[in-house]
């Protein structure tokens, strides 16, 4: 079998699996809803106002975010073993998440020293800034 074959084989069958688990996140959860009922509340068409709110303000939001996490990670992962032409580069062979902990480490520590709370958005950007420190090192 040729490559080019292979690989549209390969990359339509990936395709494929992202879309049954995307459907299957919509189907799944504590509340059963059947196929019929998330198909009508994705369409409107729903009389169920709780299964289009579960499905609007719940479920779509975390399989759409879901699936823009795995693709943010892989092209990030793509880009350090790019950048480092390096095929096992990764963050935490790089320490770059122990950096990333370190300063989360070190910030909680201060903050909690002076008697102050620290936010999430203190905390991420603590990790970011650590992150890039032990980039740059």
């Amino acid at each position: 079998m040729h490559t080019a074959k292979r690989l549209t084989i390969a990359y339509l069958s990936m395709a494929g699996a992202l879309l049954a688990l995307f459907a299957l996140n919509l189907f799944w959860g504590s509340v059963a809803l059947t196929p019929r009922a998330v198909a009508a509340a994705l369409l409107g068409r729903g009389q169920d106002a709780l299964a289009g709110s579960i499905v609007w303000q719940l479920r779509l939001p975390r399989a759409v975010m879901a699936a823009l996490l795995g693709a943010a990670l892989s092209a990030a992962g793509y880009l350090l073993q790019t950048f480092f032409a390096n095929p096992i580069a990764g963050p935490f062979v790089m320490g770059i998440s122990s950096g990333a902990k370190l300063a989360v480490a070190l910030t909680m520590v201060v903050f909690l020293n002076r008697g102050l709370l620290t936010s999430s958005l203190t905390l991420i950007l603590a990790a970011f800034a650590g992150a890039l420190a032990a980039m740059a090192f």
